[in-house]
């Protein structure tokens, strides 16, 4: 038994960090690639909005194929699905065949932080799941640090196609492991399957996250396709709603809905995937376009980061049944805060050992954070309600992530675009004064520096508003029941767990 667990434990890292992994690789390999397929900029960037808008449609429909194809069934579909898509999109021919096989490497990826949550949480007894679970969440919260460096190193040595050919062979190893040890069987009576809500809520999601991922590009509120695709979100949101709260067969199982620490859970996934990847932004744009790090340059200096998160949560692992997991939370959301408003007040030429010290912290908060949500979370939640709930807190935690990235890179423009102005005007009697004013050496100096300080100040700004999103979760922590750990077992019924990865 002992062995099984470990062998599963490795295997669900292994592809839940390839996953995540994914979400950010194919960035900085995006010139290369449009270079190497003749594509637009427009084209190349639908490189990245497949994945997001696949992995968004994916997870509401989550639960109904684990009930139906069953926990082994389905999580073997979904590793060999993002493996053979893998391979294709290193293979295409030309941007609509990547375009494609990103879609549907996607829609399979998307399923397997979820159904490794409800893996480990049926073999694992209850004193051990938090130690477990933080070890997955390492692995998951890694994944969007390591990408753009990985991603990087790939592209310079091996060429673009590399960044998806390296997933085949990890995921064999994890397709192994699974397959040697996971466990699931079909439901025999599984719930009818609500088409109708399912076919709202994709819609509703498709069409923000197409609104949000393309609204800078197109000019927001001035261009009609932004207009449309967010007038057919809402109008889908809120039929979404109605459907659910009037009929029968609803897409979510009511139970769902009625647990308090799932639904404030799921609440705060949007707030945490909104700080957490708007982070991972700023701080990369800040050190490329301010400071002139390279791409792998800069993913290095992110490490202490994640080095703070992964010993945050292993340390709070070993305590999970002692310590009140609201308390862990609201100093992690404290120091957290701390760390992004740090960088509200960064000097244009802050030295690497400065941004080291404030990123070791921002981390350390966010290890505090992630692992008493998810132990929120699941503590109430029923054994056969767990792949639902965890595909509702990925969703929101990708959806709040989508919203964050989009308002951000908006801030920054908006922010960088007025303060340059205001600059210019402060500058132009420097640049006007003498008898012949200045040369064009010293004015092309002049504007770099303005435009650079405006940066800065555009970062300081949007790092001050990101450092507010901590802050307001705490409240909604408190509002949560505290979980009762005199379980035994992780899969006694309808007990929930402790502890679980980051969503």
């Amino acid at each position: 038994m002992r062995r099984r667990r470990l062998v599963l434990t490795v295997s669900t890292m292994l592809s839940t960090l390839l996953y995540t992994i994914d979400t950010t690789v194919a960035n900085v390999a995006l010139p290369v690639l449009q270079g190497n397929l003749s594509a637009t900029r427009e084209q190349a960037a639908w490189v990245m909005t497949s994945y997001l808008i696949a992995s968004a449609a994916a997870l509401p429909a989550l639960a109904a194929v684990d009930s139906r194809l069953g926990l082994r069934r389905a999580y073997v579909a979904a590793v060999v699905g993002f493996g053979i898509a893998s391979m294709l999109c290193g293979l295409a021919p030309n941007i609509e065949a990547l375009v494609a096989a990103r879609f549907v490497q996607g829609l399979c990826g998307t399923a397997l932080l979820p159904l490794a949550q409800t893996a480990l949480q049926g073999v694992y007894p209850r004193e051990q799941l938090g130690r477990v679970f933080a070890l997955l969440g390492v692995g998951v919260m890694a994944g969007p640090i390591l990408g753009p460096w990985v991603g990087g190193w790939l592209t310079d040595n091996f060429g673009w196609r590399s960044v998806f050919y390296i997933n085949v062979p990890f995921l064999a190893l994890a397709l192994l492991g699974l397959l040697a040890t996971l466990r699931g069987a079909p439901e025999p009576t599984p719930r009818v399957f609500d088409r109708l809500g399912y076919a709202l809520l994709t819609l509703c999601i498709v069409s923000l996250q197409l609104a949000l991922d393309r609204g800078e590009q197109l000019g927001w509120l001035d261009s009609r396709e932004i207009v449309l695709e967010l007038s057919i979100g809402l109008l889908a949101g809120y039929m979404f709603f109605a459907h659910q709260s009037t009929t029968t067969h609803t897409l979510y199982d009511p139970a769902i809905t009625r647990d308090r620490n799932l639904m404030l859970c799921a609440a705060m996934s949007v707030f945490v995937g909104w700080s957490f990847m708007g982070a991972m932004v700023l701080l990369p744009q800040f050190l490329q376009e301010v400071q002139g790090y390279s791409v792998v340059s800069a993913g290095v200096l992110l490490a202490p980061r994640g080095i703070g998160l992964m010993a945050a949560m292993l340390a709070l692992s070993r305590f999970t049944t002692l310590i009140d997991p609201r308390k862990a939370f609201t100093a992690g959301a404290v120091i957290n805060s701390v760390g992004l408003m740090a960088f509200a007040g960064a000097p244009a030429d802050a030295p690497a050992t400065w941004l080291t010290g404030w990123l070791l912290l921002q981390g350390v908060g966010l290890g505090l954070i992630f692992v008493p949500l998810n132990a929120l979370g699941f503590a109430t939640l029923p054994a056969h309600l767990r792949t639902a709930g965890g595909s509702l807190m990925t969703l929101g935690r990708n959806l709040g992530g989508s919203i964050g990235v989009a308002l951000l890179i908006r801030g920054i423009s908006q922010d960088a675009h007025a303060n340059g102005q205001r600059l210019l005007e402060i500058a132009r009697p420097m640049a006007l004064g003498g008898p012949t004013g200045m040369d064009a050496a010293g004015l092309g100096w002049l504007i770099g520096e303005v435009h650079r300080e405006s940066l800065v100040i555009a970062y300081a700004n949007q790092h001050a508003w990101l450092a507010v999103l901590p802050l307001l979760m705490i409240p909604m922590v408190w509002a949560a029941r505290r979980p009762d750990f005199s379980g035994t077992s992780a899969s006694n019924g309808d007990q929930g767990a402790p502890g679980a990865a980051p969503h």
